[in-house]
């Protein structure tokens, strides 16, 4: 588990670096105060936050929602902006000089770029050990692609509303903008996708079904490598999931277009539609 403050760069241009250390300091010693209570570790502070290891998943969502209950009491104590987020993944990880290692804490920490104020974000794999009662609140948020990933993670986020700030759960995810789930429920859905990768150097149809990821870009472990400068080493990521064909920015330099428009992270498309690439273009048909 990641926590993170958010607000944080903002409270330090309110108040002195001394009282602002001190609330961070503050609250990292709750935190570390509860931890036995769910069976969790502290294993290093991120300066803003903490890496944080737990024995199961229903113990960590638990100490989540105890986390958020104190930055809030925090917060109204020394009346200040200061919330936190969460991000949950459950794996292997391997243990080193105070610190973990492995792609379950990167995927851990990538995470956390999906995961707003007042949030706690998890994967599937998080989601499927948790008992019933700790998954209430639990909203879809959809696939998401992580740089550094070759496949695609189901998230899921439960917000945590702050009634005195309007830095609260933006349902960002489930409607408000064109990479909401809610927009998906009307578009036609299709097991199988047919790319057509129209570029001065690299011509190619590939095929894409339910539960596959594809990745292009310049490095060699992508599906389909472009050697083109304009790219990034992973440039962009193609997935399947649950019928619905999802198009991912991986935080590429040059970016991707649709309609004139960039996609910021993510954006579901239909057949027919056209990605503009750095250089030249990925359409979308059936098999």
């Amino acid at each position: 588990m990641f926590t993170d403050l958010v607000g944080s760069v903002k409270m330090y241009n309110k108040v002195s670096d001394t009282v602002a250390v001190e609330l961070v300091k503050s609250l990292e010693a709750q935190v570390v105060e509860i931890l036995p209570r769910f069976k969790g570790k502290m294993i290093k502070s991120t300066g803003d936050g903490q890496l944080l290891t737990f024995e199961d998943s229903p113990n960590a969502s638990r100490a989540a929602q105890e986390v958020h209950r104190l930055c809030d009491l925090l917060a109204r104590d020394k009346m200040t902006d200061i919330f936190v987020r969460i991000a949950m993944h459950t794996g292997e990880v391997f243990h080193g000089e105070n610190d973990i290692h492995g792609n379950s804490v990167n995927l851990a920490a990538r995470l956390l770029t999906v995961c707003g104020a007042c949030e706690t974000c998890v994967t599937a794999e998080t989601w499927a050990t948790m008992t019933a009662e700790d998954r209430k609140g639990f909203l879809p948020h959809g696939p998401e692609v992580f740089k550094g990933f070759t496949r695609f993670s189901r998230v899921f986020k439960k917000p945590n509303p702050n009634p005195l700030t309007d830095v609260t759960f933006r349902p960002e995810s489930l409607g408000g903008d064109d990479t909401s789930l809610m927009v998906t429920e009307a578009m036609p859905k299709h097991q199988k996708y047919v790319g057509i990768l129209d570029h001065p150097q690299v011509k190619k149809t590939f095929e894409i079904k339910e539960g596959e990821t594809h990745v292009i870009g310049r490095a060699p472990e992508c599906s389909t490598v472009v050697t083109d400068k304009m790219f990034s080493g992973t440039h962009m990521a193609i997935a399947v999931v649950d019928g619905i064909l999802w198009v991912f920015d991986l935080q590429s330099s040059n970016g991707i277009m649709f309609r004139g428009k960039k996609i910021k992270r993510r954006k579901p498309v239909s057949v027919n539609d056209m990605i503009q690439l750095p250089t030249g273009n990925l359409q979308f048909k059936l098999p």
